[in-house]
């Protein structure tokens, strides 16, 4: 029988043609029922939300403050010079030592300034009896008024010479006219000095003052008299006062120069050092976060991500301080939950699952 059938089929073979697409028809005509029950099931799955890590952050009240490169220098300088001609015939002091004020430094040759002085005196003291005469005898109207004057004139010029002269011999002692270090000596034992000549140049370290420069931004919220702080090279902070400012912008830098005292009884704080100079504005509220939680807006404004009832916030920012660690920023008055990783794959606008994380 089979024989007969496989016969039939070879003699005729648009037979089994037929039958083979028969047979693919039936199949493609059940595939799509098979798809919709296989698909049928992810119709009701959801797609699941990004996930992102925050950190609850409170805002604290810090103190916003002015920072500035400085550098101290001498409370005040003076270079002394020599104020009469002669030699120097004794040294008190040299370079480096630390004198009070009116301390004697060097003593120059008086030479016949003693003589002289002496004369100017005698010569005073006899034109003054002979004013004192003249005007006894122009009293009872035996002298004339010219002859007055004349007498008036030569006692006023003795005593001017006198006075010029003693001047001259204490200029002799030169002294230091105020307490400081002698810096620099430009005149030894035994040189001859002209009027004029520099023998020393003195400092005042005690107090030091160290000064900066302050933008227009910042110069109208400082106050004379106000706290400052300074910290050296060396780590250690130091408290001072303003004393100082400017007036007038520099030409070039567009920046207006501050001064602040600073106290050195032990003379520690060297002129020349540099210093962060810090200070004081105004409190304001703010948060404290690292660099890589700040992102930016179309608009190109600073701000963080934040996440509110699960929808990702977009929040502007002032930056108010930046350290190596972070930066301190304005504009959050509330505690939030700032978005700490995850936050550059997801828009303001998005729902997302956050995951808290310890500050």
């Amino acid at each position: 029988m089979l024989t007969s059938v496989f016969r039939f089929i070879a003699l005729r073979p648009y037979f089994l043609a037929l039958f083979i697409i028969a047979l693919l028809i039936l199949w493609m005509l059940s595939a799509p029922a098979q798809s919709e029950l296989n698909e049928t099931p992810n119709e009701d799955q959801e797609a699941p939300l990004p996930k992102v890590e925050v950190t609850h952050v409170v805002p604290q009240q810090i103190i916003k403050e002015l920072n500035l490169y400085a550098k101290s220098e001498a409370n005040s300088r003076a270079i002394i010079r020599a104020e009469v001609a002669g030699k120097i015939v004794n040294l008190s002091a040299q370079k480096g030592d630390y004198v009070n004020a009116n301390t004697s430094l060097i003593n120059i040759e008086k030479n016949e300034l003693p003589e002289r002085l002496a004369q100017a005196e005698a010569q005073l003291a006899e034109n003054e009896l002979n004013f004192d005469a003249v005007k006894s005898l122009n009293n009872k109207g035996l002298q004339g008024r010219a002859s007055v004057a004349e007498m008036k004139s030569l006692y006023l010029t003795a005593k001017t010479n006198v006075k010029q002269l003693k001047l001259q011999l204490e200029r002799t002692q030169v002294v230091a006219p105020f307490s400081g270090i002698l810096q620099e000596q430009y005149a030894d034992l035994g040189d001859y000095l002209q009027v004029g000549d520099p023998i020393f140049n003195i400092e005042n370290t005690n107090p030091i003052v160290i000064r900066g420069d302050a933008t227009e931004h910042y110069i109208s919220q400082l106050t004379l008299g106000q706290k400052v702080t300074a910290k050296l090279l060396s780590g250690e902070v130091v408290d001072g006062k303003l004393t100082f400012i400017s007036s007038i912008a520099d030409s070039e830098s567009s920046t207006f120069r501050i001064e602040a005292e600073f106290d050195n009884p032990d003379l520690k704080l060297f002129s020349g050092i540099s210093a962060q100079l810090t200070l004081p504005l105004y409190p304001v509220k703010a948060i404290y976060v690292s660099p890589s939680t700040l992102a930016m807006d179309e608009l190109g404004n600073l701000g963080v991500k934040i996440v509110q009832q699960g929808v990702v916030v977009f929040k502007a920012i002032n930056l108010v301080e930046a350290d190596n660690d972070g930066a301190w920023l304005s504009g959050i008055d509330e505690p939030v939950d700032i978005i700490t990783r995850g936050q550059g794959f997801v828009k303001p606008g998005a729902q997302v699952e956050a995951m808290a994380v310890e500050e």
